[in-house]
């Protein structure tokens, strides 16, 4: 079974090194390349959330790294010469990459992210799980938490996000420092801290070509079911299985989907997968331009955080006026469906030009910072250029990386000298403040 398992890793991992393998590199343009010498000192820890579909370090058996998927030579499994966490951290970044669940919503990572930060069990909330119709509390990571030792609430972090991991750390913030009157209300003192509020240490947050406002690639999956597979496939690998299913811990076991805490294996159970699909509590609904606009109504931004938004255009006209990707990879069919939605309406949000535009993914409007936050955002550079302060409690919109696919923040193509160049530059941003 071990074999089985580790024979489709592989197959997956191929089918991801093909994707980014014809991703173009970063156009640095005429900016100064740095290196990862060039690096400033660090004064708070760095935590990276992927996104839908990713893994981390709790991920013992990923044939690759999430962050820096592939050696220097091309179509090579990575090792730790090119993991982008371990380097970091080789340099004296305090650098550390959460393991949510890969298709799990916004709200459940959040609250696994929580656990994973301070060795505890994960609490989802009593008034989100009635709502959602499953368990309260999940998988323990008492003894086992991210950062080493159980993170104190008092020192600051800096988290970033990509792709789906933008959502889940946008959240994590608010609720970190605003808390849930929900929560508070259904479970008083027993609530999680999370839920409490009060804890102002979130330095900063970045999101990394993430839907901030969804993707009609998100409103097409789910009109086509794809929650109701996943869910099924799930739940049959997870009764074969348990909860770590070929490369991942799927970390539905609060579903009764996969094994949950002690478990070997869950039953499989179509009440379990139709319960989860109608629950809309996963990382599908949550991207859709419906999902994320309700989602957004639980997101405030904290005063005393600094917010980036990192863009990518990989998309250009084409001689009919469409958008195509300007280098043919498995994203060219997603950026064609982008395309097609352009001038049309999807629950009340008008397609514009800039939503056809991509990184082959995400639209370029929803990539920016929330629409609900744009009248006090500015552009970095601008602000820069006028000689302003960077200031916490708004958004900051980055210069848009120019024919830089949605996978190529994984440091997988042009390494070292694009990628290297794009996390020195990252890395000292968030540290300049």
């Amino acid at each position: 079974m071990n074999n089985f398992k580790r024979i489709i890793s592989v197959l997956l991992a191929a089918v991801m090194i093909f994707t980014v393998s014809v991703v173009p590199a970063f156009a640095s343009d005429d900016k100064e390349l740095l290196g990862w010498e060039d690096l400033t000192e660090n004064e708070y820890p760095f935590v990276f959330v992927h996104g839908m579909g990713g893994w981390g370090a709790y991920e013992e058996h990923a044939p690759m790294p999430y962050w820096g998927g592939m050696s220097f030579d091309g179509l090579k499994m990575s090792t730790s010469d090119t993991n982008i966490v371990k380097i970091l951290n080789s340099y004296g970044v305090e650098t550390y990459e959460a393991s949510v669940g890969p298709f799990s919503s916004a709200w459940d990572r959040a609250c696994e992210l929580y656990a994973q930060l301070t060795g505890t069990v994960v609490d989802y909330g009593e008034a989100h799980s009635k709502a959602h119709n499953h368990d309260r509390y999940g998988y323990s990571y008492e003894g086992k938490a991210l950062m080493g030792d159980a993170w104190d609430l008092e020192t600051p972090i800096n988290i970033m996000g990509h792709s789906f991991g933008g959502p889940t750390v946008r959240l994590f913030a608010s609720l970190m420092y605003y808390g849930d009157a929900d929560e508070i209300a259904a479970s008083g003192d027993s609530a999680s801290p999370l839920f409490k509020g009060g804890h102002d240490v979130i330095h900063s947050v970045s999101t990394f070509s993430s839907p901030n406002d969804g993707t009609p690639i998100a409103d097409f999956l789910v009109d086509l079911k794809l929650i109701a597979l996943i869910a099924f496939a799930g739940n049959l690998l997870g009764s074969l299985f348990g909860d770590e299913v070929m490369m991942w811990h799927l970390r539905f076991g609060h579903f009764g989907l996969t094994a949950k805490e002690n478990e070997d294996k869950a039953k499989f159970s179509i009440s379990n997968i139709v319960n989860f699909y109608n629950s809309n509590d996963n990382c599908g609904y949550d991207m859709t331009i419906n999902g994320a606009k309700e989602l957004n109504e639980k997101i405030k931004v904290s005063p005393n955080t600094y917010y980036y938004a990192y863009t990518a255009i990989a998309t250009e006209e084409n001689l009919v006026g469409m958008q195509k990707l300007q280098t043919p990879s498995l994203f060219s069919f997603s950026s064609f469906v982008l395309a097609a939605y352009e001038g049309k309406t999807i629950d009340g949000v008008e397609m514009t030009k800039e939503w056809a535009i991509s990184d082959g993914i995400v639209p370029f409007a929803s990539a920016k910072c929330p629409m609900k936050d744009q009248a006090d955002a500015k552009d970095y550079e601008d602000a820069l250029a006028a000689g302003e302060e960077i200031e916490p409690g708004r958004w900051y919109m980055m210069e848009p990386l120019q024919d830089f696919q949605h996978a190529s923040y994984m440091g997988t193509i042009g390494w070292p000298t694009s990628v290297e160049d794009f996390y020195t530059n990252f890395i000292n941003t968030v540290n300049s403040r």
